[in-house]
């Protein structure tokens, strides 16, 4: 008979569960990182600061990990992100220490948590290899719009229209060297072609990945603001 779901689950790990509140930081952006994070309930926000300004970069729920190059490397490093809780979160806590001590206690639990890892360092890898080859066109419509797919496949919430995101300057900012007027415009030509869908200030939905997708090489000529030009 199975115990548990999952492997966050078990009953050997209670002495590393921790709990953030809303609003609260696990680890804030150049803090010095030991220990690497696994989220078991709730949904954080890692946060990144580029010329003053705070960017959302990703949304991370249940089962991800964060601060995993701490597994392999012996001395402290500083977080690349910040990682904000939204809502409340609850959480395990690592740090090489205590992994030594579930290789002598609970062996199969490591391997799973290992196991975890892999699979999710890999799959991050693969991510940005194909966002930084989308990004490396001359084209500044083009960049915007393969960065818009990208945030719409990996962090879109389905919703009856299609996939809702957050889309504000300071996040699109963090990938693009763009000003807020340019991608102004660009949203606004998506949304006067029905492609994408205001909702608030900075959530919008896109209504069809594949027509954008199908459409970019004629929209990347049509979405160009005169600055670009």
């Amino acid at each position: 008979m199975k115990l548990y779901d999952f492997f966050w689950d078990s009953p050997h790990l209670d002495p590393y569960r921790k709990k953030a509140k809303s609003g609260a930081f696990l680890f804030e952006q150049g803090f010095p990182a030991s220990s690497f994070i696994i989220l078991t309930q709730g949904l954080v926000e890692l946060v990144a600061k580029r010329n003053g300004a705070l960017s959302v970069v990703n949304y991370l729920g249940a089962g991800n990990i964060l601060g995993e190059k701490s597994l392999v490397e012996d001395k402290i490093y500083a977080r690349v992100f910040g990682a904000r809780a939204l809502g409340e979160v609850s959480y395990l806590e690592f740090n090489q220490a205590t992994i030594k001590q579930m290789h002598e206690t609970s062996p199969k639990l490591l391997i799973d948590i290992l196991e975890a890892t892999l699979r999710i360092s890999t799959e991050r890898l693969n991510r940005m290899n194909r966002l930084v080859q989308n990004l490396r066109s001359a084209h500044a419509g083009e960049r915007f719009l393969y960065l818009l797919m990208y945030f719409t496949t990996h962090h879109g919430q389905p919703v009856a229209e299609g996939k809702a995101i957050v889309l504000n300057f300071e996040t699109v900012n963090y990938y693009l060297d763009i000003n807020s007027f340019q991608m102004e415009e660009m949203i606004d030509s998506l949304i006067q072609k029905n492609l994408l869908v205001k909702k608030t200030e900075t959530v919008f939905v896109v209504r069809n990945e594949k027509a954008i997708l199908d459409m970019i090489p004629k929209l990347k000529e049509e979405m160009v603001p005169l600055d670009f030009l």
